[in-house]
């Protein structure tokens, strides 16, 4: 996968001016080194200084970095190079004062100079800023039944950035905690954080800061051995402003844990759990949820177990109201056969929306056994789930619905009906993904498919490969609609000793969907996957072939692949891989994928004291609606440490050429690092 930015985070430089908090830790140093000179006290009949050190480390660093990108066609390229410079000083010591029971700290301040300079074609410029940092931590009285602790520390660093010049990214941290140790242990915490960004160049308006200020207590108690509590509550008061917005939320959060174990042979588990969230600001939310579960061993062999929960939750003018139950079983039969099963059925008020009633059930066996030629593996399982919501009109919101980025099969969101004006694509920390830039979006037979591009564009977030995402929509409730949904899973493998494997899977579902209001098609397929790998010695080989039949995204699918990883010598290690996948998906999404990947690493320790290593990666993808995106990525990197001498200088190559815009980037880097 190609990325157009650099993750080397540890080379970047910060610019912020120096804070109220550095000159007081200066102060806390200047004390701490007057009473270092001569103040001795008597502790246990024994003369000794006040403040008691190991004495000041530190180290010198210049770091020197330059970048360079392009981006479009011959006759209308933009271009930009960035150079950056920074020189820095770290102190830090570690100690304590009177006794080590008594406080116990370390502490490390640095101070430095960063410059940069943009030449592109917006415009042109050169910062020069001073940067600050600072780490302190302190126990008190870490050995008596009320321990406390307390901590404060600032960073600072850029971020590089195609075209846009460094974004300049200041983080703040300060808290305390105390812990009572007692039959009811309890610990209170309490702690602030601050971040934010900004343009280190008037090229661009960026801005973003975060505030988060939270309290924490906990509480806990062992009633007897096989009986346990815990309680948590908090509060949190999160501020976040960018350009042209501001969201302000505050929240309380209390749950309470309790866990039994009981039986003659503490066999059996039954958990009690409560959770309750009050959240207000940009958007109101309540939940207020119960659980019970219980777990019952009869024999060796076959258990049960059994699951109870209610849920009360109101976000903005949403209502629902749920009871579930649920009932399981698992057997195993001379440890080569296990089945399971279980049955749910669940009640859900809705208010206006109406009401839902959904039950259903699951039953799976897994064998395991070894046989003359090697291992088999098979597993089978069948569900149906039945659902009905009556009554009710308007509009639902969907918050936060979690999926995982995949770069060739469509992503489909849950609901149908859905509103597409409104959907928003978020990272987990909240940054919005562009449309067309990050994903597409695709309707088919009602339903909603984004379409992830991997291949990152030029501003972040970027999607990564496998990387969770966040979705919040509004859909259109539906005054009644019906749905049955019978699935089957079936699989084989049998691992050969040569280490060979061959392996079969079969996935069918049949679903009946009806509604009052539209026409929905049923989401049906069957699916049958047939492959071989060998894995042996560093040596993997797989080739697959894949059917979908559906009434969605019917497709086929083609895979080889083959990996390879060994060590050469001591200290020098290689690894490479290559692989291609063919994709044909069918009406009414016609497109055919063909997705060629291909890289390599090495790792090699040429003397005690140097050290190299390289990467290089390829991709070659031809999409018959998004296009042609081909582009390769190289990176080097070369290490020497010599006593307390260390140096490292590297190169980034990037190249990618995405529906006829090429992009092409270099990022050189060097860094001196003295320590004493």
């Amino acid at each position: 996968m190609l990325k157009q930015r650099s993750n080397k985070s540890k080379y970047l430089i910060s610019m912020p001016v120096i804070s109220a908090g550095m000159y007081l830790l200066f102060g806390l140093i200047s004390i701490c080194l007057f009473f270092l000179t001569g103040c001795n006290v008597n502790v246990e009949g024994q003369q000794r200084p006040l403040l008691k050190n190991k004495g000041i480390n530190g180290d010198l660093e210049f770091v020197a970095e330059n970048r360079t990108d392009e981006q479009g066609i011959a006759d209308n390229k933009r271009k930009s190079e960035t150079n950056v410079t920074e020189e820095r000083i770290r102190l830090k010591t570690e100690g304590d004062i009177y006794h080590p029971d008594f406080l116990l700290f370390n502490a490390a301040v640095g101070l430095g100079l960063a410059q940069q300079r943009i030449n592109s074609d917006e415009a042109s410029g050169s910062n020069s800023e001073s940067l600050d940092t600072y780490d302190f931590f302190a126990q008190l009285l870490r050995k008596k039944p009320y321990p406390l602790s307390f901590y404060a520390n600032k960073s600072e660093s850029l971020i590089p950035r195609q075209f846009l010049g460094s974004l300049r990214t200041d983080r703040e941290n300060s808290g305390g905690s105390l812990f009572l140790r007692s039959k009811w242990p309890m610990v209170f915490q309490y702690n602030t954080s601050k971040t934010s960004q900004d343009s280190l160049t008037s090229l661009t308006s960026d801005f973003f800061q975060r505030e988060d200020e939270k309290f924490n207590y906990s509480l806990s108690h062992d009633f007897s051995e096989s009986s346990h509590i815990s309680f948590d509550f908090e509060k949190s008061d999160i501020s976040q402003k960018t350009v042209g917005a501001t969201i302000k939320d505050q929240a309380e959060k209390y749950s309470l844990l309790h866990n039994l174990t009981f039986g003659s042979q503490k066999q059996n588990n039954l958990n009690s759990f409560f959770y309750y969230v009050n959240q207000t600001g940009s958007f109101d939310f309540k939940n207020l949820q119960w659980e019970e579960r219980l777990r019952l061993q009869h024999t060796k062999s076959f258990l049960t177990n059994y699951d109870l929960r209610y849920t009360d939750s109101k976000r903005d003018t949403i209502i629902s109201k749920e009871t579930r139950g649920q009932v399981g079983f698992e057997h195993k039969l001379f440890e080569s056969l296990v089945t399971a099963g279980s049955f749910f059925a669940s009640s859900t008020n809705l208010d206006t929306q109406g009401d839902l009633f959904q039950r259903g059930g699951i039953l799976g066996f897994n064998y395991r056994k070894k046989n003359p030629w090697g291992f088999l593996l098979s597993s089978y399982s069948t569900s149906l789930t039945r659902s009905r919501q009556s009554g009710g009109t308007g509009t639902g919101v969907v918050i936060n619905e979690p999926h995982n980025a995949t770069e060739l099969i469509p992503v489909e969101l849950d609901r149908t009906n859905i509103d597409i004006s409104s959907i928003r694509v978020k990272d987990s920390s909240g940054l919005l993904y562009q449309e067309g830039e990050d994903y597409i979006i695709t309707q088919i037979n009602g339903r909603v498919l984004l379409n992830i591009i991997t291949v990152g564009g030029v501003t972040p977030p970027n999607f990564i490969e496998g990387e969770e995402f966040f979705v919040d929509y509004n859909f259109f409730v539906e005054p009644e609609r019906k749905e049955e949904t019978i699935r089957q899973i079936f699989t084989v493998r049998e691992r050969l000793e040569n280490g060979l494997s061959l392996y079969f899977s079969h996935r069918k579902q049949n679903q009946d969907v009806s509604s009052t209001v539209t026409d929905i098609t049923a989401d049906e397929f069957t699916a049958n996957t047939v492959g071989t790998d060998f894995n042996k010695q560093g040596l993997f080989l797989q080739a697959e072939y894949s059917d979908e039949k559906s009434t969605q995204i019917p497709s086929r699918r083609k895979m080889i692949q083959g990996r390879y990883s060994r060590l050469i010598g001591k200290n020098t290690n290689a690894n490479g891989g290559v692989s291609n996948q063919w994709l044909d998906f069918g009406e009414p999404d016609a497109r055919d994928v063909v997705l060629f990947k291909a890289g390599a690493e090495l790792s090699a320790g040429l003397t005690k004291n140097c050290s190299v290593s390289a990467r290089t990666n390829y991709r070659d993808e031809n999409d018959s609606r998004l296009g042609v995106t081909r582009g390769f990525q190289i990176n080097s990197e070369l290490k020497y440490n010599i006593r307390q001498l260390s140096i490292t200088t590297g190169v980034e190559i990037n190249s990618l050429d995405r529906r006829n815009d090429k992009i092409d980037g270099s990022f050189l880097y060097f860094q001196l690092k003295r320590f004493f």
